[in-house]
Formats: C-alpha cells, sequence, structure tokens
C-alpha cells in the first residue's frame, strides 16, 4: 500500500497546506518558510521517485512562494514569474523525456533557469536587504541552475559518444551475459533463445530521473510485449539490493538485473564517461547510456534506441512496428521463463 508513498515529497504537501494559515495571521516569515521547506522536501526527493506527483509540486510550490513575495512586498509580478520559470526548468526535460531527451533542446531548460535569474535581480534590484524577500526564491532558482548546467555537460559527454553509435550492430548477435536479478536468481541471456523476443533496457542507475520515466514508460506497455511475446529485462550499474529497491519503489514488474562491472553494458558498447556524474557515484566504469535493445528469438538484435534521437527515445511504438515486421516464429506466445 505504501512503497509508492513519497515521504519528504508528503511531507512537503503538508506544510504547503498548513502555510496559508501563517500568512493569514500575519506572520508572513514563517509562512515563507514552510513554502520554501515545502520546495526542498520535494526537490529532495525528485531524483527518486521523478513522478507526476512532484513535478505538480515543484512547480505549485514555487509558483506559490512567489506569489507569496510579490503579495507581501509588491513586486507583482516579477517574483512570481521567476519562480514559476524556474521550476518549470527544472521539471520540463523530465515531463518531456520522451521529445526533449537528454540533449535535444537544451536551450529550453537553460533559457527559463537564465530568464528566472534576471526576473529575479529586477524584482530586488534598488531594494535594501530583506532576508525573507532576497534569501526564500535562492533555492528554486539554484535548483534549476544546477540541473540545467548538468544537463548541457551532460548532453556534451553523450553526444561525443554517440557520434561512433553503438559497439552492437542490428542484424548481429547479441552478446551473450549472465546476471542476477533483483532477487538473486541468475539470468543469461541464451536462456530465451529459440523461446522468447527480448528487450534488453539499459538505465543509467537508481540516480537518473529520466531513467525512471523510461522505465515506467516500458513498464505501462509490459502487458503488450507480453502479448507479442517479448520478454523485458532492465539492466542497470546498481547493486540488487538498488535495484530491488528500484523496481518496488517505482512500480517495474519486470526484472531488474545488476550489471555492476559493467561488462555488459561495456560488450553492448553503452558505457560513456562524464566525469562530473561519476564523482557523485560510485560505478567502476563510466554512466551507462540509457538504450534498448530488442533481440529476436534466434538472438539477433532487431532494433536500438538511441538517446540523442527525437522520436526514437522513449518510443515503444517503434519497437512494435518492428516486431510486426518478424516472421511468426519471432513472436512466440509468452510463457513464464
Amino acid at each position: 500500500m505504501f512503497r509508492h508513498l513519497h515521504p519528504f515529497t508528503a511531507m512537503g504537501l503538508l506544510l504547503a497546506l498548513v502555510a496559508p494559515l501563517f500568512f493569514a495571521m500575519g506572520m508572513h516569515p514563517v509562512g515563507v518558510v514552510l513554502v520554501v521547506l515545502a520546495f526542498g522536501f520535494t526537490a529532495i526527493e525528485f531524483k527518486k521517485y521523478t513522478s507526476g506527483f512532484q513535478f505538480v509540486m515543484l512547480v505549485g510550490t514555487a509558483t506559490f512562494l512567489g506569489i507569496a513575495l510579490d503579495m507581501r512586498w509588491g513586486e507583482w509580478p516579477w517574483l512570481t514569474a521567476s519562480m514559476l520559470l524556474a521550476s518549470t526548468a527544472m521539471v520540463v526535460r523530465q515531463a518531456g523525456m520522451q521529445h526533449l531527451t537528454y540533449v535535444n533542446w537544451l536551450w529550453l531548460d537553460s533559457g527559463l533557469a537564465l530568464v528566472s535569474a534576471l526576473l529575479y535581480v529586477f524584482a530586488i534590484a534598488g531594494s535594501s536587504f530583506q532576508w525573507d524577500l532576497w534569501l526564500p526564491p535562492l533555492l528554486p532558482i539554484g535548483c534549476a541552475v544546477f540541473l540545467t548546467l548538468s544537463y548541457l555537460q551532460d548532453a556534451f559527454h553523450m553526444r561525443k559518444h554517440m557520434r561512433f553509435g553503438y559497439r552492437v550492430q542490428l542484424g548481429k548477435p547479441a552478446p551473450e551475459f549472465e546476471l542476477r536479478d533483483q532477487d538473486g536468481n541468475l539470468v543469461r541471456l541464451s536462456d530465451f533463445r529459440g523461446k522468447h523476443p527480448l528487450l534488453l533496457i539499459f538505465v543509467r542507475g537508481d540516480w537518473c530521473p529520466g531513467c525512471h520515466m523510461m522505465l515506467r514508460t516500458y513498464e505501462r506497455n509490459r502487458e503488450r510485449f507480453l502479448e507479442k511475446g517479448v520478454h523485458v529485462l532492465g539492466i542497470g550499474p546498481d547493486n540488487i539490493a538498488v535495484n530491488n529497491d528500484m523496481a518496488k519503489r517505482i512500480g517495474v514488474g519486470y526484472r531488474m538485473l545488476s550489471d555492476d562491472t559493467q561488462l555488459v553494458s561495456g560488450q553492448y558498447g553503452v558505457v560513456y564517461s562524464n566525469p562530473a556524474i561519476e564523482l557523485t557515484v560510485d560505478y567502476r566504469e563510466g554512466i551507462p547510456l540509457p538504450a534498448s535493445f530488442l533481440v529476436d528469438v534466434h538472438g539477433m538484435v532487431r532494433y536500438a534506441s538511441r538517446p540523442d534521437r527525437v522520436g526514437e527515445f522513449l518510443n515503444p511504438e517503434l519497437i512494435f512496428n518492428v516486431l510486426n515486421e518478424l516472421p511468426a516464429e519471432g513472436t512466440l506466445a509468452w510463457t513464464s521463463a
């Protein structure tokens, strides 16, 4: 019942609901602090759940903060607009990941963050320092700037790697692997040969919000894949315990395999180097690329998605189009492997 509960985000919602009482009682600084905490609690869990609830909370609490400050200090509508743009910059890429991907339209969220910062400076210019005017907006703006800068540098490294494509080529055999799922069970690629087509989903790890969106997208289509005889396997660099927690937390019903040595990711050519991210995660060999591979019953690669192509990334319909073109023996009815 509670496995999908966002504890800090739920606490943030409670604080946001209580804040108007303090504004009504004339305790403006207390109300502002509560709204800032509501935003902060949601931001803390953003990469852990990356849910629609959090999108609404981030935009809602930031905009609420802007309105409260504008009404208090007579700066309408500059701080409201600043907070709305900052929070939108934080969520727009994750909410629109299928179209924006990791590398496209980078000017959008970075532009929103920049305009947000400029509006903030314009709003406080010429005013004497008041902590409950100057300081609260810095949290949403700081989060927006940090995220958009991380997107920019990540896109640079990802594009650099993708110039050479994947090591695995269409029409060629998929490299054999042997990994353990989130329950500790051993899974081999050869176990499915002659039985089921496979959809392999490589993710960057539990720290990656976009990968949560990716896993949920394929989870929503899991039954359709099963009807086509396709068995879905997620592959990531985290250990078994982390995969187990992630699968339960974000609601994934298929197996998540632990490639903590990243040997399999390396075989498929989906590992790239990003020094900034590597400082924050403890992986042995770089960062995996988010990618999916369709492997037919004969073990041949029939489809591969790229995270830098609009319309291809996070679009399961392209995979179903490929499945419809496979011969009949490539769409065996699904049974437990």
